[in-house]
């Protein structure tokens, strides 16, 4: 196993990881609904014992998980992804550029499924298929083996979106005002005023650990247009705080089916550790693995941390 380090971090992306990935890709759109094109990628392994499809987070694409591709791939995992609606090259439904927007929270739970069901499946005989999921994307996720619980053999949700953090502001009163503000086409709106992709890194506000990582990965967002998401439409807002509701109630929890292993960072400020925890303590096959002291983005973190962070979840796996 190559574990790519800090040190000469973007050099070993372009020379190793970058061409190893690519030389295994392929990459195209699929269409779940007429005119809605979803993209995807997928890498196959040299010698695959199993399938691995990855649910990004919020305004991020599969494009970001190329690093991760790269461990699953040495691993033995064929790797699928999808960019969501409205992020990355995929399908828009908004005027603006950077603002993610999605009419129902649903869409994505169906999309995700339509691609493992008519796509990953056919292509992948008789391995077993994994789901991967980062923040949104594990709201997503955990919606979807709620409703479809024998779609994928385990599931791994890092630092998931189960319920949203709003600072002080408490999330009905959020709730309130997006469904007062966002009436007809103005739920398309951002939350708060977007003109414009950030031309200077923040990494000290962002949700990273690893400055080498942040840097990498924002130098590709500059130079690519479709990356450059940034905020939320008043709808997404209200959709994913109905969303995080509904998938850690008792109801839902309980048709869960498949281990899960829910990966929590110890210093989120983005979701909430709380609905974490009782989201594992209503699956019946959940184990939660704390991450003390890391931010949001767990994949994006130092190699003391990120070594462990991929070896816990190869181990779970099998």
């Amino acid at each position: 196993m190559v574990w790519i380090t800090e040190e000469n971090y973007e050099e070993q992306m372009h020379k190793e990881v970058e061409p190893y990935v690519y030389a295994r890709m392929e990459s195209g759109f699929f269409e779940r609904e007429k005119d809605k094109k979803l993209y995807y990628e997928h890498c196959r392994a040299d010698d695959p014992k199993g399938v691995i499809v990855i649910s990004h987070g919020f305004t991020e694409s599969v494009r970001k998980f190329t690093e991760s591709a790269y461990y699953m791939l040495q691993n033995g995992y064929d790797v699928w992804g999808l960019d969501h609606r409205g992020h990355g090259r995929s399908y828009r439904n908004n005027k603006n550029p950077y603002v993610v927007h999605v009419e129902r929270f649903s869409n994505y739970v169906e999309d995700l499924h339509y691609l493992t069901e008519n796509m990953v499946k056919p292509a992948s005989g008789d391995l077993p298929i994994y789901l991967y999921c980062h923040s949104m994307g594990g709201c997503i996720g955990a919606w979807t083996i709620e409703k479809y619980p024998r779609l994928f053999k385990k599931a791994v949700l890092s630092s998931p979106m189960l319920g949203l953090s709003f600072g002080k502001v408490p999330v009905p009163v959020v709730y309130v005002a997006a469904s007062l503000k966002g009436i007809g086409d103005k739920k398309k709106n951002a939350l708060k005023t977007v003109e414009s992709f950030p031309k200077e890194p923040n990494f000290e506000n962002s949700c990273d650990s690893s400055e080498v990582r942040y840097h990498y990965y924002f130098k590709k967002r500059l130079s690519d247009t479709a990356l450059q998401t940034t905020d939320p439409s008043i709808n997404w807002g209200k959709q994913s705080v109905r969303a995080c509701a509904r998938v850690t109630s008792r109801i839902e929890t309980a048709k869960i089916k498949i281990p899960v292993l829910l990966i929590q960072a110890g210093n989120d400020t983005v979701v909430k550790n709380a609905s974490q925890d009782l989201f594992a303590s209503r699956v019946k096959k959940c184990e939660l693995y704390r991450v003390p002291d890391m931010k949001h983005e767990l994949y994006m973190t130092d190699s003391q941390v990120l070594i462990p962070y991929w070896e816990k979840i190869f181990s779970f796996l099998g």
